[in-house]
């Protein structure tokens, strides 16, 4: 308990030092530098590191590595918030300006989202899909703040959102109010995503 009290508070510490609106990107660790969600991302990240936003990712390679790597360039703050546990995630290179690591994995996504202005979401596999929809669930449920949850490549994300609003089982479907997938915004242009955290 003590262990998880202490990564939490030094996570609000670090986060509450930034001199930034933060926007926390995730999605799948497996992409590499040639990649088009890579390269992609973080262009993303540059354009935003040079509007004044501090860049968070989980400090890992794939599209963690792309965000920090933009933020970089751009003389934004880069923040990487690591997973102790997670041994095949381990990035060396000098582009983050603050990290922290995490033994417990429910402190780290606390402290990833709760002082960001916005989580983008590139394509990733479950792991991705595990925050994502944890993220929703908090919101949807006023457990946190609403902030713009941002999906990025409609054609990546379309098949799952439209089994979910057009679950052909109506009498077997669970989610009643339609509004609560509102809360998640799909996009395939960074004017797109610059207008969204520019309305928040």
């Amino acid at each position: 308990v003590e262990k998880a009290r202490d990564e939490l508070n030094n996570g609000l510490n670090l986060l509450n030092k930034i001199d930034a609106k933060i926007v926390t990107f995730f999605g799948s660790h497996r992409v590499t530098p040639e990649s088009k969600y890579y390269q992609d991302c973080k262009k993303l990240a540059f354009e935003l590191g040079k509007r004044g936003y501090a860049i968070l990712s989980g400090g890992g390679p794939g599209i963690m590595h792309a965000a920090n790597s933009g933020a970089t360039n751009s003389k934004a703050h880069s923040i990487g918030m690591r997973a102790e546990l997670l041994k095949g995630e381990k990035v060396t290179d000098p582009i983050f300006t603050e990290t922290l690591s995490f033994k417990f994995l429910f402190a780290r996504r606390f402290i990833m989202s709760i002082k960001s202005e916005a989580l983008i979401f590139y394509p990733g596999g479950y792991g991705t899909l595990n925050e994502l929809f944890e993220y929703a669930v908090l919101m949807q449920t006023g457990i946190v703040d609403t902030v713009p949850i941002i999906c990025v490549n409609k054609t990546y994300w379309d098949g799952l959102f439209e089994w979910l609003k057009n679950n052909p089982l109506k009498k077997d479907f669970f989610i009643h109010d339609l509004n609560d997938l509102n809360l998640i915004h799909f996009v395939d242009d960074h004017k797109e995503i610059i207008k969204i955290l520019e309305k928040k």
